[in-house]
């Protein structure tokens, strides 16, 4: 009894069953191989995807994914962006698209993105490298809005005791 056997492929930590041939798309992070900035920032996350094939590719889809790398987990991008997935639709033989997403910043911490193209009727999508993102934390110098108790709270009581002996010193002098 002979057994089909099919190559195995590793992609973002999931095995899968290589049964066709992949797709005949590169993607590709044209931005720095490191991005920061300061939590509550934007950056911008610039990618292209390209068509190497000689036929055109219908139903193309591509998404950004997010790791946080200190806790080895997705990030969930409801907040990061707006834009977690494009879609592409039909890209044609040799065309090259060029795909933007504006990354808010939310935590501090380091992170690494890569891009996900995948297709209708591919058995595997098509990942980018992986860029590096820091995200700097923001400096306060106001944490938790205490400032305005710490600094108003005593020149109101300087000034409501200076009104008290102004108030006090008129009433004691003679007309």
């Amino acid at each position: 009894m002979r057994r089909n056997l099919l190559p195995l492929v590793l992609v973002a930590g999931i095995l899968y069953a290589q049964a066709s041939t992949p797709l005949p798309l590169v993607v590709s992070i044209r931005s720095e191989r490191a991005l920061s900035g300061v939590a509550g920032e934007y950056i911008t996350l610039e990618a292209e995807v390209v068509n190497v094939g000689t036929q055109p590719i219908n139903s193309v889809t591509t998404y950004l994914s997010l790791v946080d790398v200190g806790a080895r987990m997705p990030v969930d991008l409801e907040d990061w962006s707006a834009e977690k997935g494009l879609f592409i639709g039909t890209i044609t033989a040799g065309e090259t698209l060029p795909l933007v997403w504006k990354v808010h910043l939310i935590r501090s911490g380091d992170y690494t993105a890569s891009v996900v193209a995948e297709a209708d009727g591919a058995d595997l999508p098509v990942v980018s490298r992986v860029t590096y993102l820091k995200a700097l934390p923001k400096r306060n110098l106001n944490p938790g809005n205490v400032l305005p108790v710490a600094l108003g709270e005593p020149i109101l009581l300087v000034f409501g005791f200076l009104l008290l002996r102004f108030w006090r010193t008129r009433k004691l002098r003679p007309d």
